[in-house]
């Protein structure tokens, strides 16, 4: 079985369990999923082969504990740690890429590799939402391999402050909104990230906000912000399949 590594980025335990759940359920039974903590300081982050050895993909996941910029100051507590998940992070990216792993950005994730290449991470209130929303796919998504069968409009799960406001270096933009200019993006055919949840079915959605009121405004029902997200949560599974797997609609796999 296929062993995918999903790096955490949150404090609360109990929000780390859920992850870990999501994530666990949509890996599905062709992978098993494996966890660690961006955060914890007793790991030799300047080894990133000791993490990815036997790994087979690599997840990087969100997390409402830190922020790129989040409206807060330089100093604040939450931005600095967040520089230095993207320091322990890059080393992790860069082994992949050197060894042809499949990487899997997601929310903060997505915000983290775009950071690295080169792309603007800020507080853009125009882009700021929490809740379902359609996301479009562009022209090169239409035609790109994983979103094959994909429908061309689908509701996805979000909840951020920060988004990219530019392209990344090697960046191609597989999916948009009025919302959110870059929903989904490819680097090259091993990685993708996207700035919404596939992991969150409603019900998820639904008890990530209630965990994070900062994310609402006041006296919002929360239930009102969510709706179903059938194809989204069909993107992790194909991510497996199609990318760390190398199954195509063919039938074939792709070599190695």
């Amino acid at each position: 079985m296929k062993k995918v590594l999903v790096v955490q980025s949150r404090l609360q335990t109990e929000q780390l369990e859920r992850e870990r759940n999501n994530y666990c359920r949509c890996v599905g039974k062709n992978a098993e999923g494996t966890f660690l903590s961006a955060l914890d300081e007793r790991l030799a982050w300047t080894y990133p082969d000791e993490f990815l050895k036997g790994q087979d993909g690599v997840i990087f996941g969100g997390t409402s504990d830190f922020d790129f910029h989040g409206g807060r100051t330089e100093r604040d507590p939450a931005r600095i740690m967040a520089s230095i998940i993207l320091s322990r992070s890059k080393l992790i990216v860069t082994y992949a890429l050197a060894e042809n792993i499949p990487i899997l950005g997601v929310c903060f994730g997505h915000q983290l590799i775009g950071e690295m290449r080169g792309g603007n991470v800020t507080n853009d209130e125009s882009q700021k939402k929490s809740g379902t929303y359609e996301v479009h796919l562009t022209e090169e998504g239409k035609k790109d391999r994983l979103l094959e069968g994909v429908q061309h409009s689908f509701m996805a799960q979000y909840g951020h402050k920060d988004s990219l406001t530019s392209l990344p270096e090697g960046a191609v933009l597989l999916a948009s909104s009025q919302s959110c200019k870059f929903s989904m993006l490819r680097y090259n055919d091993k990685v993708y990230t996207v700035q919404f949840h596939p992991e969150l079915r409603a019900e998820d959605a639904v008890r990530a906000l209630q965990a994070n009121p900062e994310y609402l405004q006041p006296g919002t029902r929360v239930e009102s912000l969510v709706r179903e997200s059938p194809e989204t949560e069909r993107l992790i599974p194909l991510w497996i399949e199609r990318v760390v797997l190398g199954v195509f609609s063919s039938g074939k796999t792709e070599p190695k």
